[in-house]
């Protein structure tokens, strides 16, 4: 089966009060849908983000649904899409029942993620276990409901590192050092400790034994997952299943235009979740990467969303897998309507290269001036030569804020040479005779006015 692995469309996103919608229907029509053609595309998944937030504009939507209408109508490939943490889950599912018939399959909700939706190749079935980004007791409820975590299970760790009392979840807290394993590492860890009547295994080594009921306690994000994939794995015994979710794995890297998921550390997700699954496509990092094995993966997002991912091509991810499970990846570039780049130089410099000017006149730039010197109305001035600049940032003027000797050469100054060296910076050059003695009778009128 022949699968393409998509993730974090954001749809309707604002980039410096710019709308990308137009930026992101142009990467559909001109390279999504062709790709599905040329490939000969099985199964799209879309693992999470689909808009930019819960209620999106109507753009967005109208392109939504367009791409719903022509999957399901023109090009009869089957999709499976999944809520992420900018998304409405509910308003993502609306209308489900409705798409189901015609293979598309839209999760917004934690007990949707509860039972695989099954394909079949010539191999034989593919099941696909996608769970929506969600409330953590959410997923512990449907998962309760389906009898997993009511169980007595018993739980051991070592007692040497920790108390037992406050070590029930180590493989979440032991999560970076999974982001660092080999493919072997991490294929052969073995979680045979934990048992339960089920089978069920977590974490830990036979020296202290607690009896726990998981259901007294509220879960971590780690915790709904290990149980979710537990669930998963012995449902489809045999099968090829592929996983899909919207988290932070230990050991992503991330970028600036990610909205966190939790505070601190308490979001992430193990890597050993994922390991058993045949293949896991993975939403929310924005950069395309594999997570400690090449069968658990980010797409990264349909476009550049901030200028730290500058220097990271976007890619769609195709995956084949065959009748033994195996999988076969390959990453195929997506090129923009527009480049987003960084510029760094002298003021002037920028203006007055043509050559730059032509290069990136459709392009949306950020510039990094080394000036030291304030520059008048930087912003308009640049774009009429970059019409889609967005961002100017001074990192010149920044180096001389935090020079702290000249800080303090500026406190010691009075009322009339500090004026003096501000009209130097801002003309870059000294206050003429005739401006000194014009300033000096407006001091003194300054001072008469006072003491009045």
């Amino acid at each position: 089966m022949r699968i393409l692995h998509t993730a974090d469309w954001h749809l309707g996103r604002l980039f410096y009060n710019e709308h990308l919608t137009t930026d992101q229907a142009h990467i559909l029509d001109h390279q999504f849908f062709p790709l599905l053609k040329e490939e000969q595309i099985d199964l799209v998944v879309l693992s999470g983000d689909v808009f930019d937030r819960s209620v999106p504009p109507i753009e967005a939507i109208e392109l939504w649904d367009s791409v719903l209408h022509r999957l399901a109508f023109t090009e009869k490939i089957p999709m499976v899409a999944i809520s992420g943490n900018h998304d409405s889950g509910p308003r993502l599912a609306m209308g489900h029942s409705a798409w189901e018939t015609h293979g598309i399959h839209l999760l917004g909700h934690a007990h949707q993620g509860i039972n695989p939706i099954s394909f079949q190749d010539a191999y034989g079935q593919l099941d696909v276990w996608a769970l929506p980004y969600g409330e953590v007791r959410d997923m512990q409820s449907a998962l309760n409901r389906q009898g997993v975590g009511n169980e007595k299970i018993e739980i051991t760790e070592h007692i040497e590192s920790v108390k037992a009392s406050k070590k029930h979840r180590t493989q979440c807290e032991s999560a970076d050092l999974f982001a660092s394993l080999s493919n072997e590492d991490i294929v052969n860890l073995d979680n045979s400790s934990y048992k339960g009547n089920d089978e069920i295994s977590v974490v830990g080594t036979a020296e202290c034994a607690l009896g726990v009921d998981t259901n007294k306690y509220n879960w971590t994000i780690a915790d709904a997952y290990e149980h979710w994939s537990y669930y998963a794995k012995r449902c489809s015994k045999g099968h090829r299943s592929l996983c899909m979710a919207h988290a932070f794995v230990a050991g992503g890297a991330e970028s600036e235009s990610e909205r966190p998921l939790l505070v601190g550390g308490s979001g992430q997700v193990p890597t050993t979740v994922f390991k058993d699954f045949t293949y896991t496509a993975l939403g929310h990092l924005h950069r395309p990467q594999r997570i400690g094995v090449d069968h658990i993966r980010y797409s990264g997002s349909l476009l550049t969303y901030s200028f730290d991912e500058v220097g990271y091509s976007k890619s769609f991810t195709i995956v084949d897998i065959d009748s033994k499970g195996a999988t076969t990846i390959s990453e195929i570039p997506i090129v923009g309507r527009r480049q987003f780049v960084r510029l760094t130089g002298y003021f002037d410099d920028l203006l007055a290269d043509e050559s730059l000017h032509t290069r990136h006149h459709n392009d949306y730039v950020e510039v990094r001036l080394l000036d030291t010197a304030p520059v008048v109305d930087g912003m308009r001035r640049l774009r009429k030569v970059f019409p889609y600049c967005m961002r100017l940032e001074l990192v010149g003027r920044m180096e001389v804020v935090r020079d702290t000797t000249g800080a303090k050469r500026f406190k010691e100054l009075n009322e009339k040479d500090l004026f003096a060296q501000f009209a130097k910076e801002a003309r870059n050059e000294e206050l003429s005779q005739k401006e000194l003695e014009y300033m000096e009778g407006l001091w003194h009128r300054v001072l008469r006015e006072e003491e009045a």
